[in-house]
């Protein structure tokens, strides 16, 4: 998974030669992370003009652009109307919804997926699901609609026996990779499949 989203660029690493898979992931990453996606799901992102988040302006020209591009394309609404809160970690249920709203936006592709009513990436919340930790508590209604319909998309990568999806943990840098590659599978970010063809002959 990591070595498939360095290959669509979604990822430089932390350094030439390592990732970190078991690092948190802060906000300000995780907006690299998304609009670099779309841009290889072939979505034309919005201009990255200042959308007033005021914790920002210490970031590099790259960071905010994608901050306030995911602000444009209502993929955020920030902490607030006037902060992003960049260096917060991201939290599993916060991922789900992120990468959710990111597909809404996607059209499918080789791998892809969508329902009767639209040809945009969606996931059916109404499917059933083995998570336990979804139903309450902190959880919110979008957040658990997303962890569904990412459950019945495969994108979280484990196995449906899995009985928790753990909403509030801080998500790795090595499940973002996972989340991330199994989201790419159902855009056009992935070329149509190949077919090795040969001959072999008599000597």
């Amino acid at each position: 998974d990591v070595d498939c989203i360095a290959h669509f660029g979604n990822t430089t690493g932390v350094t030439a030669t390592t990732y970190e898979q078991s690092s948190s992931i802060h906000s300000y990453q995780m907006a690299l992370y998304l609009t670099r996606m779309l841009t290889k799901a072939s979505y034309t992102l919005g201009s990255g003009a200042d959308q007033a988040f005021t914790d920002i302006s210490g970031y590099s020209a790259d960071i905010q652009t994608a901050i306030n591009q995911l602000k444009q394309l209502g993929v955020t609404a920030g902490t607030t109307a006037t902060t992003y809160s960049p260096d917060d970690n991201v939290s599993r249920e916060q991922m789900a919804m992120f990468i959710n709203r990111l597909l809404a936006l996607t059209l499918p592709g080789p791998g892809g997926n969508s329902d009767a009513t639209s040809i945009y990436i969606v996931g059916n919340a109404a499917d059933s699901y083995n998570y336990t930790d979804i139903d309450g508590g902190s959880v919110t209604f979008e957040g658990h609609t997303a962890a569904v319909a990412l459950y019945n998309l495969g994108v979280p990568g484990h196995a449906k026996t899995v009985t928790t999806f753990g909403p509030a943990t801080n998500i790795t840098r090595g499940e973002m990779a996972t989340g991330l590659n199994n989201a790419l599978v159902h855009t056009n970010a992935r070329p149509a499949g190949l077919t090795l063809q040969f001959q072999i002959r008599a000597a």
